[in-house]
């Protein structure tokens, strides 16, 4: 689809609203399994500022300074209010917006669709992400936030996550809290393809809930 500014703004109106229900202040946590049975545990957050990065679409600048004329925040704020104009935006100039948008609905998601984690390898000039959470048909990409160590996402692909990555393991659940609380309780996604009674979760996360139990 070739998406105009007013399909671009009932598409990320309609999936701000979403990202405010699933993701907005939330933290996932992706427990994985590399082919020897080893689990792993990779922690993701979302804040308001996130979703601007994940749609393609960048603020217009202002003529006096070259700056952005609002910041990502007020991108997400303006699109739940539904006071984003055609004015406001420019689509990406590397030409990722309209892949973006079209899997944006998919993939805002309360566990964002993964059932694959890895490091990004893939040597394109134009892109920068650290960790990728996806699977055969999208993938978010997450970078560390230098301040508070946080991965938070920077980007959509509409691509094979095995494709941009040099190796990956599976993830075996997904669980999710508020930010604000201290640990986690809801499981969103479980393989049924494992015995769990055989699974043991370790260190800091020794506490989560078996998907045995939660099912």
């Amino acid at each position: 689809m070739q998406y105009s500014k007013k399909d671009a703004i009932d598409t990320v109106v309609n999936c701000a609203e979403k990202y405010r229900d699933e993701l907005n202040n939330r933290n996932l946590l992706f427990v994985c399994m590399d082919k020897h049975k080893r689990i792993s545990y990779v922690e993701v957050t979302f804040h308001d500022y996130s979703y601007m990065h994940m749609t393609g679409l960048r603020p217009v600048k202002n003529d006096r300074d070259d700056m952005p004329a609002f910041s990502a925040a007020e991108f997400y704020e303006r699109c739940l209010a539904h006071r984003l104009s055609p004015d406001d935006f420019e689509f990406s100039d590397k030409g990722t917006t309209q892949m973006k948008l079209d899997i944006l609905p998919y993939i805002i998601n309360k566990s964002l669709m993964a059932n694959m984690v890895g490091d990004f390898s893939s040597m394109r000039p134009k892109l920068y992400t650290e960790k990728l959470a996806g699977g055969t048909k999208a993938c978010v990409g997450f970078v560390k936030d230098e301040e508070s160590g946080e991965y938070i996402p920077n980007t959509v692909l509409k691509e094979d996550l095995r494709n941009n990555v040099s190796d990956y393991v599976r993830v075996i659940a997904t669980y999710r809290k508020k930010i604000s609380e201290e640990k986690y309780s809801k499981i969103v996604y479980f393989t049924r393809k494992i015995d769990w009674s055989k699974v043991a979760f370790s260190g800091e996360y020794s506490y989560l809930p078996s998907p045995e139990i939660s099912k």
